[in-house]
């Protein structure tokens, strides 16, 4: 009898011991995914940012080829005077390109950013970007994607704001 209940003892710890490491495993899996998911968001940012930089570089330079002449003159390029042509371009990874003023005007009108609307995405224009997806039900990752745009779009002309 003594034997039954050692080995029913056993088997209960063994029983114990298995589902507790699986929980356990699980856990750290969980955890896991959870720092990879947080890595992918910075490195999504740190792109975005990357993309951003290229953009204002290149419309740099096609400034100083277009603008030698006029700059000496006082006249502003075509470029910098058309609407959106000459500000920075806001790229997500994905490629969704769209004016940073117009992210930043958006966001003003919908009363998260308060800011100067300059075109550059730094980190307040990001966390009011933040705010807006946590607010809107969309995953708040400082990105402006599509789904983002197509909601904060409304906010642009200010006839979307409350």
């Amino acid at each position: 009898m003594t034997n039954l209940i050692r080995t029913s003892l056993l088997i209960s710890f063994l029983g114990i011991f298995f589902v507790g490491t699986t929980g356990c495993a699980r856990q750290k899996k969980v955890s896991k995914i959870n720092a990879l998911e947080s890595q992918i968001g910075v490195i999504t940012e740190e792109l975005a940012r990357l993309d951003q930089s290229i953009q204002e570089i290149r419309g740099t330079a096609a400034q100083a080829q277009t603008g030698g002449q006029q700059e000496s003159t006082g006249a502003s390029s075509p470029a910098a005077s058309s609407a959106g042509a000459g500000s920075p371009v806001y790229r997500t990874p994905s490629g969704f390109e769209l004016p940073s003023a117009n992210i930043q005007a958006a966001l003003k009108n919908a009363g998260y950013y308060h800011g100067n609307v300059d075109g550059k995405i730094g980190h307040q224009t990001k966390e009011a970007v933040r705010a807006f997806q946590r607010d809107h039900d969309l995953e708040g990752d400082g990105v402006v994607g599509r789904r983002t745009w197509d909601k904060l779009k409304t906010y642009l002309s200010g006839a979307g704001a409350n």
